[in-house]
């Protein structure tokens, strides 16, 4: 596929119900003034729909990939924008065109959703679905949608699950294709919502004498500070010790699902400076023994505290580190009145033991056309056959399963499609993909 970084946009025809003027843009750091204020204002605004995540990322992982973000005016002002891309790839063994959102995969994005000014939401919805249909592709692959979302309700009615309806009846502009949806759960993101006061919540947490116990040795220890950076100019360094932390943490487990390669490491090396940048970095370094030995990659906007990621030293993992920085992490987030501590994606069993409410993500795919239908066969068939080894063989082997995937798609390059990072694991995993 020809990518092109360097057109600003292509019209696409006005809706006729709302008079809004769709553009598909290809070089969205263009409209970044533009594109950051809408953020801000949007309901569904989160820093993962941001340009200052969504530009490092597209700079980082872009190769390969057209970005075909929708942009809507009314006259000259911006008051929705969809940020896609668009890419080639194999579904269930058959070649299709993918458009997904900027952020799919690779950094593991929640909550991503179309912007709209406050007040304009239904009519950007209904413009931006035109205009989606406008674009080219076979299959569209919506991941990370908030399950509450109005764009995901709006999907399911438009396109009931099991048969096809016309493309243009349900609302996407364009050739009236026949179009098919699937949709299922993908991920809980557990949160606590910080109502009452930091005591109030520890009287309640099941794990407070532990954690108790633990600051207190830890704190009569030489050499301990929990550091917070917020700046540009403290960033640096926290973003490098955490980075090493993080690695160290999953070096045994074959490496993360998170941080997999020198591309991650080095989008989050951007990214975190523009969050500084915004005011929204909140890195902790706890060091015990006067040097790091735990850290959490926090990032606070729009008052939620978002637990992004974490690292520790193994060897210091029996003195409950984690654990002492994760609950330095809660407090702060009552101290600054706060109104959510969502830790995102992963229902790891920790989190459960803090949280206490939960969200959850889903992936909404359109197939549309001949091909778009013919490959959701195609890949259906072979998840099922994934799902029926899943099911036949014990948990470490399944471990085993992940791990695989996690060199599969290092191998590769992120950037490969969760279709194809599951099936380039089965290979792996059965040997008859022996890498080269």
């Amino acid at each position: 596929m020809h990518v092109n970084r360097t057109a600003a946009a292509s019209a696409l025809a006005d809706h006729p119900q709302t008079g809004l003027r769709a553009e598909v843009v290809s070089d969205a750091g263009r409209l970044e003034a533009e594109w950051s204020a809408l953020c801000d204002e949007a309901r569904a605004g989160t820093v993962f729909l941001s340009p200052d995540w969504l530009l490092p990322w597209w700079k980082h992982f872009g190769a390969g990939r057209e970005m075909c973000a929708i942009a809507l005016r009314d006259g000259d002002r911006l008051v929705g924008f969809l940020p896609l891309f668009r890419e080639k790839i194999r579904a269930g063994g058959l070649p299709v065109t993918r458009v997904a959102f900027l952020g799919d995969g690779a950094t593991g994005c929640d909550y991503l959703d179309v912007l709209a000014a406050p007040g304009r939401e239904a009519e950007v919805r209904e413009a931006a679905l035109a205009a989606v249909g406008r674009v080219e592709w076979d299959l569209c692959d919506l991941d990370g949608l908030w399950r509450e979302s109005p764009t995901a309700l709006l999907l399911a009615q438009r396109f009931p699950s099991v048969r096809a309806v016309g493309a243009s009846a349900a609302g996407l502009a364009g050739a009236d294709a026949r179009v098919v949806r699937d949709a299922r759960l993908r991920f809980v993101c557990p949160h606590i919502p910080l109502s009452g006061t930091w005591h109030e919540f520890l009287a309640g947490l099941g794990r407070r004498e532990n954690l108790r116990r633990r600051e207190k040795w830890l704190f009569r220890q030489p050499g301990v500070s929990i550091e917070l950076a917020r700046t540009e100019a403290e960033a640096g360094r926290a973003v490098e010790t955490f980075l090493e932390l993080h690695r160290a943490r999953w070096s045994v487990e074959g490496g993360s699902d998170g941080l997999s390669d020198e591309r991650h490491e080095n989008f989050h090396r951007e990214a975190a400076r523009r969050l500084a940048r915004r005011g929204w970095l909140r890195l902790y370094t706890l060091e015990a023994a006067r040097r790091p030995v735990a850290s959490v990659y926090g990032i606070v906007r729009g008052g939620s505290f978002l637990y992004y990621q974490s690292g520790y030293d193994p060897a210091w993992a029996q003195k409950s580190v984690g654990l002492v920085l994760l609950a330095r992490t809660v407090q702060d987030a009552f101290a600054e009145k706060l109104e959510d501590f969502d830790f995102l994606r992963g229902n790891e069993p920790y989190k459960a033991q803090w949280a206490r409410a939960e969200r959850w993500t889903i992936q909404v795919r359109l197939f549309r056309g001949t091909r778009g239908r013919a490959a959701r066969v195609a890949a259906t068939a072979a998840k099922t056959a994934r799902e029926t080894v899943k099911a036949a063989i014990p948990g470490p082997v399944l471990e085993g399963l992940r791990r695989a995937r996690r060199l599969a798609r290092a191998r590769r390059g992120e950037g490969v499609s969760a279709i194809e990072a599951g099936e380039a694991a089965l290979r792996i995993l059965s040997g008859t993909d022996r890498g080269g």
